[in-house]
């Protein structure tokens, strides 16, 4: 392998070297908690965008399958990938309940040796993978990216270390931006109400 900047350097190779490609799980009508149910389900609004994501209480939603699941279970270091509408992001998984699946409106990436979850999740999220998730969409009102194209999707690769610092350089940079996003909201509500006090303060005073 050669050297860049006195590293080694990257492959280029395609989605499917890197990890299986899994569908998720169809469930028929709508999702509704059943406390007995077997199993546990992981919906969008659970995961926090370039984070991983670790299953929490309030998170419960539980089901039981009309058929099989085995196909559709996540565990730690699968990558959960949204496959329909226009924002087709990525979350790697830490920590789930035994039994949890994944509906179908995700993919289930299972990476390959030498690949890290992490990484592959931050990498399908960066701008280049997603301008090309974009040119292989189909469908204009409900958009669908095809999983046999989408297992071709070229992914660069570095070194299984570098992968990992990678990763948690870019779950730093993803609270960084949320944590600077609820400060410019806060600033922004500040500003607002010193505005609603000073005109309050103006229409009192020439009352």
């Amino acid at each position: 392998m050669t050297k860049l900047g006195g590293a080694e350097a990257a492959r280029n190779v395609r989605l499917d070297e890197c990890a299986e490609v899994l569908p998720g799980f169809s469930v028929r009508g709508r999702l509704t908690h059943d406390p007995e149910g077997t199993h546990q389900v992981v919906l969008t609004r659970h995961l926090t965008d370039g984070e991983p994501y670790s299953y929490l209480p309030s998170h419960e939603l539980r089901l039981t399958p009309h058929t099989s699941p085995d196909s559709y279970q996540v565990q730690s270091g699968d990558v959960l990938f949204m496959s329909r509408g226009t924002a087709n992001r990525a979350w790697v998984i830490t920590s789930v309940p035994e039994n949890t699946i994944a509906p179908v409106s995700f993919y289930i990436l299972r990476p390959k040796a030498g690949v890290d979850g992490g990484y592959l999740a931050w990498y399908l999220n960066q701008a280049p993978a997603q301008a090309a998730i974009a040119g292989i969409r189909t469908g204009a009102g409900a958009p669908i990216v095809q999983r046999q194209v989408f297992q071709a999707l070229a992914v660069v690769l570095p070194t299984p270390a570098r992968q990992r610092q990678i990763a948690d350089l870019g779950v730093l940079m993803a609270r960084e931006a949320r944590l600077r996003g609820a400060l410019d909201e806060a600033t922004r509500r500040e500003h607002l109400s010193i505005g609603t006090t000073i005109i309050n303060q103006l229409r009192n005073h020439y009352a």
